[in-house]
C-alpha cells in the first residue's frame, strides 16, 4: 500500500505536467475514442454503414446487418495511416508527422437458416477489429521567456515539503524519497533535486528555488504514442422475411497504450546550470468487455432505417507503468565538501523509480441511429448518426481500499462531468454502381466536440472526407477506400499557479488513411 500512496501522489502531479497525456480523464477519453477503422467498403463511405449491412464491419458495429448477408464470407483489410501535428509554441511552428501499417479488421462470415423457420435466416460472424489506433506525434519548439518547467517542479515541492525539512527529499527519513543505491527518486520533484535542478533553501527545506532563475530558455518537447485497442467480437444476425433484422454481438476488448515524452530546456547566458533533458514513458494495459445489440427495418424496399446501442466497455483491470530519467548539463555547481567550497562539474542522470498502478475504466455508452435510400440497383445514399455520453466515463482504483477509491473517484469522475459533454457524431456516404462489377464511393463525417464549452475557446470537433472503389465478382471482392480527418486541439506542458507564466501549443492534426481490402465467398 505504501507503494501505490506514493504513486498515487505522483500520478497528481503528472497529471498537471501533461495534461493532455497523463490525466486520467483524458487517457479514458483517448481510450474511448471510435473512428472510422472497419472496412475499406465503410471507410470510403465515410463510416456511414450502420444501415447497410452485409459487410465484416457489421461484426462489430451493429450486428442486425449481418442478416443480409446470402452467403458466407472470408475477408480482410490493410489499412496506412499517415498522422501529422502542426504545432505553434510561442510563436514558433514545428510539424511531426508518423505512419504505421495496421489491420483495420478481418473475420469470417457463416450464413444459414439456424432458426429452423422458413421466415427466419441466421447468420454469425467472428471478426478481429481495431477500435482505435494510436498514432498522433507531437513536436513542440519555443523560446520561453516566462518560466521554465522546473518551475513546475518548485511548486510542487514547495507544496509538498513545507512543512518537512530537506531530509524528506534527500530520502534520509521515512519517507524514502530518493534511494542513492540504485540512483532513483520516487518523485519528479525529487528527480529534479538530486540532478541539482532544483534546490532546498539554506535552513534545509521549503522554500525550493534554482539557479538563475529569469533567463530565457530555449524548449524542446517532443511526444509520441503507439499501440492500437483492438477487439474480438462474436455477433449474431437475423432476418426475418427479408424486412426485419436483429442482432447481438459481445466484444471483448485488449488495450495497449505507450506514451513516450522528452522534455529538453536551455538556458540561455548561464553560468551554472545549462540545461537538461527529461525523458518519461507510461505504459498502459487493459481487457474489457461490452455487448451491442442492433435493429435494421426496411420501410420500403428502397428505405431502410437501424437502431444500435452499445453497451460502455468495462475494463476491470488498467495496469500501467510510468518509468522516467533526467540528464542534468552542467558548466559548474557551487557545494561545499567538509566547509570548503567546491564547484561540482559533472552530475550524474538520476531515474524515477518504476511506479506501477492499477484501476478500473468504464467507457461511454454509444446510441447510433442511421437510414439509407436505394436507387434501384444502381445508387445509394447513407446517414449515420451516434450520441457518445462522454460524461458517463467513470474511474476507479478499488485497491487503494474504500476510503482512498472514493477520493480517487470523487477527484476524477469529477473531473470527466466538467471537462467533457456528449458528442454527435454525423456521417454521410454515398456509393454508386458503374457497372456490373465496379462502384465508387465517397463521404464526409463530423465528430463533435468532446470538451465541454467552458473547458476552453478551442472548437475540437473533426472533420472527414473519404472517397471509395470497389469491385464485386460472384466468387471474389476487392475494396480501396482513403480518407482526410482535420481538426484542433492544445497542448499545455506543465501548469504554474499564475497562468501568465506559463504558455500552451497549439495544434493543427491532419490524419490520410488508405485501406486496401477484399475477400472470398464460399
Amino acid at each position: 500500500m505504501k507503494k501505490l500512496l506514493l504513486f498515487y501522489v505522483s500520478v497528481l502531479t503528472v497529471t498537471q505536467m501533461h495534461a493532455q497525456i497523463y490525466s486520467y480523464p483524458n487517457l479514458a477519453r483517448q481510450f474511448s475514442s471510435s473512428y472510422a477503422t472497419g472496412s475499406a467498403r465503410m471507410q470510403g463511405l465515410g463510416g456511414s454503414f450502420g444501415v447497410l449491412g452485409a459487410d465484416l464491419s457489421s461484426i462489430s458495429g451493429n450486428p442486425a446487418g449481418l442478416g443480409f448477408y446470402t452467403r458466407s464470407e472470408v475477408g480482410m483489410n490493410v489499412g496506412f495511416l499517415d498522422a501529422q501535428t502542426t504545432s505553434n509554441y510561442f510563436d514558433q511552428s514545428t510539424q511531426e508527422s508518423n505512419t504505421s501499417l495496421h489491420i483495420p479488421n478481418f473475420g469470417v462470415v457463416i450464413t444459414g437458416d439456424y432458426m429452423n423457420r422458413s421466415d427466419w435466416r441466421g447468420t454469425f460472424g467472428f471478426s478481429y477489429s481495431q477500435r482505435t489506433v494510436f498514432t498522433q506525434p507531437l513536436q513542440v519548439e519555443g523560446l520561453n521567456n516566462r518560466s521554465s518547467y522546473l518551475d513546475f517542479l518548485i511548486e510542487k515541492a514547495n507544496s509538498r515539503y513545507n512543512y518537512a525539512g530537506g531530509g524528506d527529499i534527500d530520502g534520509n527519513v521515512i519517507d524514502d524519497e530518493y534511494d542513492s543505491f540504485s540512483k532513483a527518486a520516487n518523485t519528479l520533484e525529487g528527480v529534479a533535486y538530486q540532478t541539482f535542478l532544483i534546490n532546498n533553501s539554506s535552513s534545509g527545506g521549503a522554500p525550493f528555488n534554482r539557479f538563475e532563475p529569469n533567463l530565457p530558455t530555449n524548449q524542446f518537447g517532443v511526444a509520441t504514442n503507439s499501440g492500437v485497442v483492438s477487439q474480438w467480437n462474436f455477433s449474431y444476425g437475423a432476418n426475418y422475411k427479408e424486412r426485419l433484422f436483429l442482432g447481438v454481438g459481445l466484444h471483448f476488448s485488449k488495450l495497449k497504450s505507450i506514451n513516450d515524452f522528452s522534455w529538453t530546456e536551455e538556458f540561455i547566458g548561464a553560468n551554472y546550470i545549462a540545461g537538461f533533458e527529461t525523458n518519461e514513458k507510461l505504459e498502459t494495459t487493459g481487457s474489457g468487455i461490452s455487448a451491442t445489440l442492433g435493429l435494421i427495418y426496411k420501410l420500403t424496399p428502397s428505405l431502410r432505417i437501424s437502431l444500435a446501442a452499445e453497451s460502455p466497455m468495462y475494463y476491470d483491470q488498467m495496469a500501467e507503468r510510468l518509468t522516467g530519467i533526467t540528464f542534468p548539463r552542467v558548466f559548474g555547481v557551487p557545494s561545499e565538501l567538509n566547509g570548503n567550497p567546491i564547484t561540482i562539474t559533472k552530475v550524474n542522470p538520476v531515474r524515477l523509480m518504476p511506479n506501477e498502478f492499477n484501476y478500473q475504466m468504464t467507457t461511454p455508452l454509444k446510441f447510433s441511429a442511421g437510414a439509407a435510400y436505394f436507387f434501384g440497383k444502381r445508387a445509394l445514399v447513407s446517414f449515420d448518426a451516434e450520441y457518445m455520453n462522454y460524461p458517463g466515463i467513470r474511474l476507479a482504483a478499488a485497491e487503494l481500499g474504500a476510503f482512498a477509491n472514493q477520493q480517487f473517484k470523487d477527484k476524477y469522475n469529477g473531473q470527466v462531468k466538467a471537462n467533457f459533454q456528449s458528442a454527435l457524431n454525423l456521417k454521410v456516404g454515398a456509393e454508386i454502381r458503374v457497372s456490373s462489377a465496379w462502384s465508387v464511393r465517397g463521404g464526409v463525417a463530423t465528430y463533435g466536440q468532446i470538451y465541454a464549452s467552458d473547458y476552453d475557446l478551442i472548437d475540437r470537433s473533426q472533420f472527414q472526407i473519404s472517397a471509395g472503389l470497389g469491385y464485386r465478382s460472384n466468387a471474389f471482392y476487392l475494396d480501396l477506400g482513403v480518407w482526410q480527418r482535420t481538426g484542433k486541439d492544445a497542448y499545455t506542458p506543465y501548469v504554474l499557479k499564475n497562468a501568465a507564466d506559463y504558455g500552451s501549443a497549439a495544434l493543427q492534426i491532419l490524419n490520410t488513411q488508405v485501406v486496401i481490402g477484399g475477400g472470398v465467398y464460399f
